[in-house]
């Protein structure tokens, strides 16, 4: 098996752990869960498959104190908890600025994050 296939397959498997989860994990999770399916894979190799997924837009990084990572790449707003650290999709639809032109200059993309205690805390 060359390098090619094997980062393949790599990519292939982390994007499917990714797809499979909506706990917006962070990148020690991610190697921890695709270690169960391939076990020789390093800690680097993860990193650097998902800064390559986010680069290309497949995948969302939500910046908190270690980023976590969100397999819907549309934009979509997030609730993080205070108390358990958990992060939710909204699904109400929030009413974001149409104007792609401001005074401090053009918006590409936005993010936005709610904060506060979750439900079950």
């Amino acid at each position: 098996m060359n390098t090619a296939e094997r980062q393949t397959k790599q990519k292939k498997v982390v994007k499917e752990y990714l797809a499979s989860t909506r706990d917006h994990p962070c990148a020690d999770t991610v190697y921890k869960e695709v270690r169960k399916k391939l076990p020789k894979i390093s800690k680097a190799t993860v990193y650097r498959i998902l800064k390559n997924l986010k680069k290309k837009g497949e995948i969302q990084e939500i910046p908190t104190d270690v980023s976590r990572w969100d397999y819907n790449e549309d934009p979509h707003p997030h609730f993080i908890c205070n108390v358990c650290g958990s992060i939710f999709d909204i699904q109400e639809e929030i009413e974001v600025p149409k104007k792609q032109d401001l005074k401090v200059g053009r918006v590409e993309n936005y993010r936005v994050v709610f904060c506060g205690d979750c439900k079950n805390c």
